[in-house]
């Protein structure tokens, strides 16, 4: 209840009333619960008033100097604030519904937790205001000056921000869901860490080192968005459009991305940690120097991804299908490609210092310029070659170059004495044809049985070395079955 006496004095007119207050500067009136504007007594000092749970309901205060006034729990439901002065007041937990604030001065108020549904906003000074926890469902609040103001946890569904000042705004937890955001500038933004962002328009927006740690952008437009730099750690982007969108060096630990669009996404140098990456095309998205070692591999298709300079060392990529990929400078020291599959894979320029390359698949690879100063070739990665450790500049790229392929199948399958045979026939074919430099590159017994020789050059790869392979291992053979029979009858 209001202090009797004060509403004795005020009740004495505006000249006594002010006298009063100037003679008093350290009182506090208290005229709470008393609308003293139905009174009609015009223009008076209201600075520092105490209004609590008054009901200003449909109450003109224009031109009014209510600063650092307390109005909490007041009800102001469609009240006429034309050109007064709110500045420091208290409004918190107000009622402002259908509230008409044209040219009203709001600057550093606390409406924290305030219901401003419906409200008018005119020309109105916002910064540096209190609105956690308020209810701004809706309302047009275009061309607002929010800098430096709290809007933390406010409830912003369905409102306009397009041309609001969000300088050094804090919008955490803030919920903007289903908004038009692609002309708001939420980059000068202050905090956005747990803003509601879902099913917003943010297409081409500039959120470049935004603060969105913890933000739900689930179902969100975010196409040819810039993330670059962004913090987006445990972000909520299940259902995102990302295509096209800029991640260069964001950080993405623990990000749900479950069911996002990828399509031409820049994930250059991102922090991926913790990201279920398994359901994601990689054909499609950009990895290129991102930092594997954190990542579970088995949970990435990586064939055909863009993984220049990406960093795999010490990575177990154990049977990994990382055909037609581009790990050109890639770091691939000591990491594990036991039986991996490096078809047409570009590796030029990339270091494999230490790797493990047992029974890869390396058909058509590309490793001009790669280095290297020893690999591991067996399959428990326990002996070096070469055993000094030491390919000079080069020598990795000119053994292990792809070379032209014969093949050779054997329709009526295959047994162990077959591997000694044909090294006997390359043996032999050699002595007579150096200039062919044929080798075995495989000897597959599973499926249909075939051996797989390589040579120096693509013309030697015709019939007739077919045929003289062939007549050469029946020549073997029989060789050994003669063989076999004197031996028996001696």
């Amino acid at each position: 209840m209001a202090i009797k006496a004060h509403l004795k004095i005020f009740k004495r007119g505006v000249l006594v009333w002010n006298n009063w207050r100037m003679e008093h500067p350290s009182i506090t009136p208290d005229l709470s619960k008393q609308n003293i504007f139905k009174l009609g007594l015009g223009t008076a000092d209201f600075k520092r008033m105490d209004f609590r749970s008054v009901n200003f309901t449909q109450t003109y205060l224009h031109v009014l100097d209510l600063s650092l006034s307390d109005f909490r729990k007041a009800n102001l439901t469609e009240a006429n604030l034309t050109s007064s002065n709110l500045s420091k007041a208290d409004l918190r937990d107000a009622i402002f519904n259908g509230t008409i604030f044209r040219l009203t001065d709001l600057s550093h108020a606390n409406l924290a937790g305030a219901d401003l549904t419906k409200a008018e906003f005119e020309n109105a000074d916002l910064s540096g205001a209190n609105f956690a926890g308020a209810d701004l469902s809706g309302v047009d609040l275009s061309g607002m000056d929010f800098s430096r103001a709290n809007l933390s946890g406010a409830d912003l569904r369905g409102s306009n921000l397009n041309g609001a000042d969000l300088n050094r705004t804090n919008l955490s937890e803030a919920n903007l869901s289903r908004i038009d955001l692609r002309e708001v500038e939420l980059r000068t933004a202050h905090n956005l860490s747990g803003v509601i962002l879902h099913g917003v328009n943010l297409r081409g927006a500039d959120l470049r080192g935004a603060n969105l740690k913890r933000a739900d952008l689930s179902e969100a437009d975010l196409r040819e968005t810039r993330l670059g730099a962004a913090n987006l750690r445990g972000a909520d982007l299940r259902g995102a459009n990302l295509t096209k969108a800029d991640f260069t060096r964001a950080n993405l630990s623990g990000a749900d991305i479950m069911g996002a669009i990828l399509i031409g996404t820049n994930l250059s140098e991102a922090n991926l940690n913790d990201v279920d990456l398994n359901e994601i095309n990689s054909s499609h998205v950009i990895f290129s120097g991102v930092d594997f070692t954190g990542i579970d591999p088995s949970k990435v298709d990586l064939r055909k991804a863009n993984l220049k300079g990406a960093n795999f060392s010490g990575v177990n990529l154990t049977g990994k299908n990382i055909s037609d990929a581009d790990l050109r400078g890639a770091n691939l020291v000591k990491a594990n490609l036991c039986e991996a599959n490096l078809n047409r894979a570009n590796l030029g320029g990339s270091d494999i210092t230490g790797a493990l390359l047992y029974r890869i698949a390396k058909y058509d690879w590309l490793i001009e310029g790669i280095k290297c100063d020893y690999i591991f070739c067996d399959k428990e990665g326990k002996i070096p070659f070469p055993q000094n450790r030491n390919f000079k500049p080069g020598e990795f790229e000119r053994l292990f170059a792809e070379m032209p392929t014969i093949q050779i199948v054997f329709e009526f399958g295959v047994s162990p004495l077959d591997v000694f045979i044909m090294d006997r026939v390359v043996q032999a074919i050699n002595e007579r044809r150096p200039e062919l430099g044929l080798k075995i590159e495989s000897f597959d017994s599973r499926n249909l049985p075939h051996v797989k020789f390589t040579v120096l050059r693509n013309e030697y790869c015709g019939e007739d070395l077919q045929s003289e392979i062939r007549t050469a291992y029946e020549a073997q053979t029989a060789k050994l079955a003669k063989d076999s029979v004197q031996a028996n009858v001696r």
